[in-house]
Formats: structure tokens, C-alpha cells, sequence
């Protein structure tokens, strides 16, 4: 899957890849990886690309934001409460 809105906001700004990955210090290989849906960028990397395009990771990212908590939430144990939820 391409995310699209993240090449369009890159586009937008006229940032290439190179340079994008220049910006954050990361490799251009990653950048391609996280644009055509190969790869993901890791949590601190996320909120540093939605301050860079200033949106919100949601936006940006809207695949890795379709999670299904509930699910998750059932299937994980609470360690708060010490039980099972």
C-alpha cells in the first residue's frame, strides 16, 4: 500500500526524499520504505515526521492509525489491575 498523503505533503513542500531524510537524519532508503508502505517508522520517528509536516501521525499515517483496540484491549493482559480484562 503507497501512502499517498504522505508523498503528496512531501511534494508539497518540494522535499525530496534525499533531502527528507537529510532533515531528520535517517536513511533515504528508509524514507522510500515508509513512503511505499515497505516499511513503518518507529514511534519516535512518527511524531517527528508529523511536526515536520505539522499534522498529526493519524493523518499522515491513517494505515498504522486503523487499529482495532478493542481487540487489542481484550487480548491483552492488565498488568494495572492484576487480572484479565
Amino acid at each position: 500500500m503507497r501512502r499517498l498523503r504522505f508523498r503528496s505533503l512531501r511534494q508539497k513542500l518540494n522535499v525530496s526524499q534525499r533531502q527528507l531524510s537529510l532533515d531528520l537524519n535517517i536513511s533515504e532508503s528508509h524514507i522510500r520504505n515508509i513512503e511505499s508502505g515497505r516499511g513503518n517508522p518507529d514511534a519516535k520517528l512518527l511524531f517527528k515526521l508529523s511536526k515536520y509536516f505539522n499534522t498529526t501521525p493519524e493523518y499522515l499515517f491513517p494505515d498504522l492509525a486503523d487499529v482495532d483496540i478493542k481487540k487489542f484491549i481484550k487480548e491483552t493482559y492488565c498488568h494495572y489491575y492484576k487480572r484479565s480484562i
